[in-house]
């Protein structure tokens, strides 16, 4: 399945299904969707073409809602674009052809990918929308964060890694940003004994906004820049500053601010400015 592009006036809008796997972009792009909008960034550390095992999917789904996937092939592993290709393709074809549940679709595919390429792994957070209700699956350190436009935060995934345990259980987060076991997982793609954590019933409001990184975003930047970034404003404002922003961070260290080169992939969401706004977010 390929990543189709449809120039429209002056701007270029990428047309689900969208699937990113191992791209070089040199700025953010848009995406067309019938039940909101939404942005997709992926660059491989350094800007080095050939490099990126991150993958990115969107799917729209035939009940109008929306399949949102991100993955990213393990460090250290071969064949790490290749996994996280694997189980994005996977969940595009099963959200386009098949009434299947998220959580089984990522659980059929862990298997495919223990069958297919054994010694590889990826992580994976997918979401699906539907009528502005989202449920959540995660394996790994690929986060989620929905927020409101006052920057209330709805809810943020817990990675599954040695570190992420320790910030859950009260680790301060600039201590976690710069420990040295941050890369190390508990829980991934391509391990037999994978678990997937789930939410679900997460209510989305008109202006909430939802956005799934792999770690090279997470690791570059404190959360309350993220929740300022993307909270208000322009969806692809929002985007390019956190592009701009994570790329600055890896290139140019400066003390004080965390600084990991990483491949970067991230999508973002809202739904459309139907409903309500939410209550809290009201002045």
């Amino acid at each position: 399945m390929e990543v189709k592009l449809v120039l429209m006036a002056d701007s270029e809008f990428l047309v689900p299904p969208v699937l990113l796997c191992g791209q070089n972009l040199a700025e953010p792009r848009k995406v067309e969707l019938k039940a909101g909008q939404a942005v997709v960034f992926s660059r491989p550390q350094g800007g080095q073409s050939g490099a990126n095992e991150d993958a990115l999917g969107i799917v729209e789904k035939h009940d109008g809602g929306v399949c949102l996937a991100v993955a990213d092939g393990v460090g250290g592993l071969p064949r790490g674009l290749e996994a996280a290709n694997l189980v994005i393709s996977f969940l595009a074809d099963t959200t386009l052809n098949k009434n299947q549940p998220v959580q089984e679709s990522i659980e059929v595919a862990n298997q495919q990918l223990l069958k297919e390429l054994p010694s590889a792994a990826t992580t994976v957070t997918v979401a699906e929308i539907t009528d502005n209700v989202a449920k959540v699956c995660h394996a790994g350190d690929s986060t989620l964060l929905a927020v409101g436009q006052r920057g209330r935060i709805k809810l943020k995934t817990q990675c599954h890694s040695p570190v992420g345990i320790k910030e859950a259980n009260g680790l301060d987060e600039k201590e976690a940003l710069f420990h040295p076991q941050r890369h190390l997982l508990n829980n991934m793609m391509g391990d037999p004994a994978m678990w997937l954590e789930k939410q679900e019933g997460i209510e989305l409001a008109a202006r909430d906004t939802v956005l799934l990184g792999t770690d090279g975003l997470w690791d570059n930047l404190f959360l309350s820049e993220i929740v300022e970034f993307i909270r208000a404003g322009e969806l692809f404002d929002s985007a390019e500053k956190l592009a701009q922003t994570v790329i600055e961070r890896m290139d140019t260290p400066v003390t004080g601010q965390p600084s990991k080169p990483d491949d970067v992939s991230f999508i973002l969401y809202r739904p459309n400015p139907c409903t309500e706004v939410d209550p809290a977010d009201k002045d």
